[in-house]
């Protein structure tokens, strides 16, 4: 298996984002990394953050890692691609559906909550050219197969 340009990139974001949401979720947003002008701890503790009775910090963590786990196998497997690719479009919705929640219902915005779900929509952003790689890839990968049983039959 050949590393690919995206692969690193990808890899690291990911990486990055369990990482992020781990301290989210040890910290309960009393951290360093928020500011003055940051209301970590209004966003991270409104009736908003949690899901299905989990803490999004940690609902991102588990969210990220299976992230992580369908990036690993879509390496492995370019026709399990999509998976990684939907999974990359659901948590892109999710982003997005956060970032609409701070801005007008919560109207107040958490610096680290908005640099998870700005990675994510990137993310999304880089999987799409991916995506459009890895087709024309499995487009060349059929073509040669077909060739290869029409010469065995």
């Amino acid at each position: 298996m050949k590393i690919r340009k995206y692969d690193l990139i990808l890899g690291f974001l990911i990486i990055l984002e369990i990482v992020i949401c781990a301290y989210i979720g040890l910290t309960h947003g009393n951290n360093y990394l928020c500011t003055v002008a940051s209301n970590c701890s209004y966003v991270q503790n409104s009736i908003y953050s949690t899901l299905f009775g989990m803490k999004l910090a940690w609902f991102g963590v588990l969210c990220f890692s299976i992230l992580f786990l369908l990036f690993l196998i879509a390496r492995f497997n370019k026709k399990s691609y999509w998976m990684f690719f939907a999974a990359s479009i659901i948590g892109s919705g999710f982003a997005i559906y956060f970032i609409l929640l701070q801005a007008f219902v919560l109207k107040q915005f958490c610096r680290e909550c908005l640099f998870i779900d700005g990675i994510m929509i990137l993310m999304l952003i880089i999987v799409v050219f991916e995506f459009v790689d890895f087709r024309r890839e499995i487009a060349i990968l059929e073509k040669s197969a077909e060739k290869w049983v029409g010469k065995a039959l």
